[in-house]
């Protein structure tokens, strides 16, 4: 919100690019521009970041399941997080990778590796989208 309020303010401060042009040569129409880009990336990180307090819940289960209180979890996980618990030692040994391999060998913890699954694809599709577009605008700009 700063910079899109200093932009707009024609405060450079936070523009070292613009500062070597100039407050001089900017026209002032083109800060008010780049206060809006910055006030619409701010509204699309406020949408994304939304979605990521929905997920909040699961994401304290995921990472720290000994943490969470089972009469708080959804009723899907209250018995694992339960049965988690008495493996905690094996968690604190181990880390989060790869205590979830541990727990998927564990038939009676399916939830949760969904969960863990999930959780995981979300970025890993996150990941393989941005490489794919960063891709076409290498080629974009090469045509």
């Amino acid at each position: 919100m700063l910079a899109a309020t200093n932009a707009s303010a024609g405060n450079l401060d936070h523009f070292s690019s613009l500062q070597v042009v100039g407050l001089s040569e900017v026209k002032p129409r083109r800060l008010e521009d780049y206060a809006d880009v910055i006030s619409g990336f701010l509204a699309e990180f406020d949408r994304c970041f939304k979605e990521f307090n929905n997920l909040k819940p699961q994401f304290a289960l995921f990472a720290t399941p000994f943490d969470v209180d089972a009469e708080s979890a959804s009723e899907e996980f209250q018995m694992e997080v339960l049965d988690l618990k008495c493996d905690k030692q094996k968690y604190t040994d181990m880390g989060v990778p790869d205590f979830y391999h541990f727990v998927q060998k564990k038939v009676s913890k399916i939830s949760l590796c969904n969960l863990r699954n999930s959780l995981m694809a979300m970025f890993g599709c996150t990941y393989v989208c941005e490489q794919f577009f960063s891709s076409m605008k290498i080629i974009e700009s090469a045509l």
